[in-house]
């Protein structure tokens, strides 16, 4: 098995950027990027775009509820893994 070190992006203001899988419960996030093969179905499916505002409610690991435009949204943690986000 072969380690990889990934770096830390930082935005304006020294924010570092959070895959929404990683995300805590009860914190608010800033969309910054949809990536990946689940990126088109956020879009389409939950509207989900760059700036958006989430509220994540719960995020156990595997599963996340987040609160998106008034709606409830409960997701894997790999669909989760297209959103890249900004703490707000």
């Amino acid at each position: 098995m072969v380690s990889v070190r990934l770096p830390v992006v930082y935005f304006e203001g020294s924010m570092a950027m959070v895959s929404l899988q990683n995300a805590k419960s009860g914190r608010k996030y800033r969309v910054t990027w949809l990536l990946g093969a689940y990126a088109g179905y956020l879009s389409r499916q939950w509207n989900l775009c760059v700036d958006d505002r989430l509220n994540v409610i719960e995020n156990n690991g595997s599963t996340l509820i987040v609160k998106c435009h008034g709606k409830t949204i409960a997701m894997s943690a790999d669909v989760a893994g297209s959103v890249k986000m900004e703490p707000i």
